[in-house]
């Protein structure tokens, strides 16, 4: 009877058994298009046997766990793959956006435009007198303005969104950090193998690792279901079984590394690039934008620079460095110690919280790979593509204003002048121009020499009196150029009313300085022009000059020229010859400047090259950047592509296999099934024989 009794306890196991195996096989085939979902088996297992002659005897088989079918190097591999997969496609999709800003497909580029610019100079300077030409080149320039400010507003607003964005992912990343750490904890307090695995809360968990590293590359520390940390591939963690630590932004900061100096470094304006500021002497500083592998140049090549007295300001690259200090007055020099340093940081940033430690930036530009995934995608587009697109277009915008401003105020158009004021802000006029703490943009282009001024009626146009400008304000003595690096605003004021007297001792022109700008007023009756300029210093203070702004936000036309197009200088004035209305000397020589090699300079580099062929080396690299991006898009999603597939091999559902599963099972259980109705049969037999 026992061994009757043993074959049916076998045969209910095994219906049980396989019922279970035919239930997990049904949650399978359920699940087969569930997100996030792991093939789950049965461990069956055999029950204990018991000792009898001739030996032991079978008591059947159970489930001994429902289990997942997940490989962690696999799903590891994945994570690491969609990574970058996730930063690449994410940083194609934008930089194509970026790519139309440049888009000389038609005939409405920046490209273009310039050409027509040169092209209507060059036209002006066969027909001088021509209105018609005037006009034409105003409606140029304006269309070149608009474009230079629209593209470069288009790149300000792309990386307004790149902030946005940055914030939001950051948003998001901390709350899957917060939503793991939960599910962890659920883990902990429920996890009691074999009868309870949590395997919904283990595919929930994997789940949001999934959907975290999409947005930031990561690595996954799984030493069982209650063992478990993320880290960010710099190393520092997100996530420690159920211990959490957080991202976040910050505004721009800088870090002081120096011995004994306790002042504060002040800085304005913002960038893309990371500033490091390294003391090789207690007054001199080099700076370098990629860590010390290269220095900054200023506008003549020079890589050391001299600390600003309190209260002034240096202009380097994008930026206004200023000191001060408890101790130090206005005019005094901080002193630092060699191999003193500053570290600035210009624009948000991301950090990683520990409470026991300061924030770490985790977004520096020279490992702006390493954070991955879409954030890393969009500081890289911010960092490293916009902004050396817009430093690049300032540059070539300054460059242009510059060039076009230095011929043009050294010309005359139809009519002289008897009134005119100067475009450029001088901050602090008692300063000499050429000063390093000027804020003005071109105060570096300045150079020593002289500078000419002529003359006439207004009415008759008789020549009335010419010459340079003279700087020595003893009018006995040598006639003293212009010094950059001596004379201030306030000098070229008093040299212009001193150096144009008539014979009659009237004085020509009075200069007066107006809110930091020079303006020239000539006597009643009298007009005047401008003549060659060896220093700049009419370009420099926007004094009878073409474009008036500095950067391709504020390049425009000078307002004076749109209401007066007659002072559009095409012409030259020779000696006390006034410019004649069929000279198109000046306009030709603007006109001239799309060919001409010119000097071009951003923080990274000075380069010696015409404007169309910088621009069309710019946009090049728009393209290229663009097309790398796209490549890697691809490649990296091809990778995780193939990554997926092989988790899916081991974790997938495959209805095939589970309908094959479902019927071995399906008849497992009818023999289980048949097995009880045999012990049943032997039970009847055996009742029969004992009536």
């Amino acid at each position: 009877m026992s061994g009757i009794s043993n074959l049916l306890n076998i045969g209910n196991s095994a219906i049980l058994t396989n019922q279970t195996a035919i239930n997990v096989t049904g949650n399978n085939i359920a699940n087969v298009n569930t997100d996030g979902y792991v093939r789950q088996s049965v461990r069956i297992q055999e029950s204990t046997p018991f000792e009898a002659k001739p030996g032991q005897i079978g008591t059947g088989a159970y489930a001994h766990e429902v289990y997942r079918n997940f490989d962690r190097y696999l799903e590891n591999n994945y994570l690491s793959q969609n990574g970058f997969a996730s930063m690449w496609n994410e940083q194609a999709v934008i930089m194509q956006t970026v790519q139309s800003v440049f888009n000389e497909a038609n005939t409405d580029g920046i490209h273009n435009q310039l050409t027509s610019f040169f092209q209507s100079w060059t036209e002006l300077s066969t027909n001088p007198s021509s209105t018609a030409h005037r006009e034409d080149l105003i409606s140029q320039t304006q269309n070149l303005s608009l474009l230079y400010q629209n593209a470069m507003q288009s790149l300000t607003d792309t990386k307004k969104e790149m902030d946005e964005y940055i914030n939001l992912a950051v948003t998001d990343i901390n709350y899957l950090v917060d939503q793991l750490a939960e599910v962890n904890k659920e883990i902990a307090s429920t996890y009691n193998p074999p009868a309870t695995n949590c395997n919904a809360l283990l595919d929930k968990r994997d789940s949001l690792v999934r959907e975290l590293s999409t947005l930031v590359d990561i690595s996954v520390q799984d030493n069982g279901p209650t063992d478990f940390k993320v880290y960010l591939k710099e190393g520092m963690p997100l996530l420690e079984n159920q211990t959490k630590y957080h991202l976040s932004t910050q505004g721009p900061f800088y870090e002081n590394d120096c011995k004994n100096f306790t002042g504060e470094l002040h800085f304005e304006g913002t960038s893309g690039y990371e500033y490091t500021m390294e003391f090789i002497s207690p007054t001199e500083f080099k700076v370098s934008i990629d860590g010390g592998k290269s220095w900054v140049q200023d506008a003549d090549g020079n890589t050391v620079f001299t600390v600003p007295p309190v209260g002034e300001k240096l202009d380097i690259g994008e930026l206004k460095i200023s000191f001060s200090g408890e101790g130090l007055n206005e005019g005094d020099t901080p002193l630092f110690d060699a191999g003193d340093k500053f570290y600035i940081v210009p624009k948000d940033s991301v950090f990683w919280h520990e409470p026991t430690r300061d924030p770490i930036n985790v977004s520096k530009n020279l490992d702006l790979e390493s954070l991955g995934g879409k954030l890393g995608a969009y500081v890289e587009v911010r960092d490293k593509h916009i902004s050396k697109y817009q430093a690049q277009l300032d540059a070539l915008a300054e460059s242009i204003i510059w060039e076009v401003n230095r011929l043009h105020s050294q010309g005359a158009g139809l009519d002289g002048f008897t009134q005119t004021t100067g475009t450029t802000v001088v901050e602090d006029t008692g300063l000499p121009l050429g000063s390093d703490w000027h804020s003005y943009t071109y105060h570096d282009r300045l150079t020593t020499g002289n500078l000419n001024m002529y003359f006439y009626n207004d009415n008759t146009g008789e020549p009335l009196l010419s010459g340079s400008l003279n700087f020595n304000p003893d009018p006995a003595g040598p006639v003293e150029n212009f010094d950059p690096t001596k004379h201030s605003l306030q000098d070229v004021a008093a040299a212009i009313n001193r150096s144009y007297v008539d014979a009659t001792g009237r004085q020509l022109i009075t200069a007066t300085i107006e809110g930091g700008m020079l303006q020239l007023t000539a006597a009643e009756d009298v007009e005047f022009k401008m003549g060659s300029d060896t220093t700049g210093l009419w370009a420099a203070l926007g004094i009878n000059t073409f474009f008036a702004g500095d950067s391709a936000s504020s390049i425009s036309i000078n307002p004076n020229l749109v209401d007066h197009p007659e002072h559009i200088n095409s012409a030259t004035i020779d000696g006390q010859t006034e410019g004649n209305s069929s000279d198109g000397t000046i306009a030709q020589r603007i006109g001239k400047l799309s060919e001409a090699s010119v000097k071009i300079s951003t923080v990274w580099e000075t380069r010696e090259e015409s404007v169309l062929s910088y621009y069309a080396t710019m946009v090049g690299g728009v393209g290229s950047d663009t097309r790398n991006a796209i490549f890697n898009a691809d490649y990296y999603q091809t990778l995780a592509d193939e990554a997926d597939t092989q988790v899916q091999a081991k974790s997938g559902v495959n209805l095939d296999e589970e309908m094959t599963l479902l019927i071995k099972f399906q008849h497992s259980y009818t023999a289980a099934a048949k097995l009880i109705s045999t012990a049943d049969q032997m039970f009847e037999t055996l009742l029969s024989m004992k009536q």
